[in-house]
């Protein structure tokens, strides 16, 4: 059953670059205002609710936050932002900036396409993809919060990327980095995971490609 979110009167100009595809996956960066405008009205179109029925309350109104926050994310200029979608619907979203030879993931939010079922590798790919971007800064880390309040035990499937938990922990999250010898190993373990195929950067209108 295919959810009805994506149906409502919404037309932007879209101008993202289409720069890879991993099987039904595709990634899209956000390069211009309207792109923006288009991001920042998926939390009012996308409802956890509907799209994760047997979540309850309080885990589908946290991730519905946690989507709120990546689209909040996305509007400022010094952010990097991937769009993901699945067979042509937006299914995920990733922000991150770099300081010098910190990168700081600001947010990255996977939600389904279809009521009750999972994206297949869509938090994988889009951190292949970060990982990616980041790799060839020397001697650099990448620093997140993990939330330890969720839906999902998110601290750990972050261990399995290679990151190590800091001493810096708070009520409902706990700060996390991997350095950049380790983020080349786990961006070999995932290419053997995630079919990544980069394609030629194009700007396209996004409007007549998403459903």
């Amino acid at each position: 059953m295919q959810i009805q979110n994506y149906k409502q009167n919404f037309t932007p100009q879209f101008k993202a670059l289409h720069i890879a595809d991993a099987g039904d996956l595709s990634l899209y960066k956000i390069t211009d205002l309207s792109d923006k405008k288009y991001i920042k009205n998926l939390s009012e179109r996308i409802k956890i609710k509907e799209l994760m029925p047997n979540l309850g309350k309080d885990e589908s109104d946290r991730w519905q936050e946690m989507l709120e926050y990546a689209v909040d994310n996305a509007q400022y200029p010094e952010n990097i932002t991937y769009l993901e979608t699945h067979n042509n619907k937006p299914c995920g979203i990733i922000t991150f900036r770099t300081e010098n030879k910190t990168t700081f993931l600001d947010c990255i939010c996977t939600f389904p396409t279809e009521i009750g079922k999972k994206v297949s590798l869509a938090g994988k790919t889009l951190f292949y993809q970060m990982f990616k971007d980041i790799q060839n800064i020397r001697n650099s880390r990448l620093e997140l919060e993990a939330i330890t309040n969720g839906p999902i035990d998110v601290v750990s499937k972050y261990e399995d990327l290679g990151f190590k938990k800091t001493s810096r922990v708070f009520p409902t999250k706990v700060v996390m980095e991997i350095n950049s010898s380790k983020i080349k190993e786990t961006l070999r373990k995932l290419t053997e995971l995630v079919d990544y195929k980069p394609v030629t950067p194009e700007k396209i209108n996004l409007n007549n490609t998403l459903d």
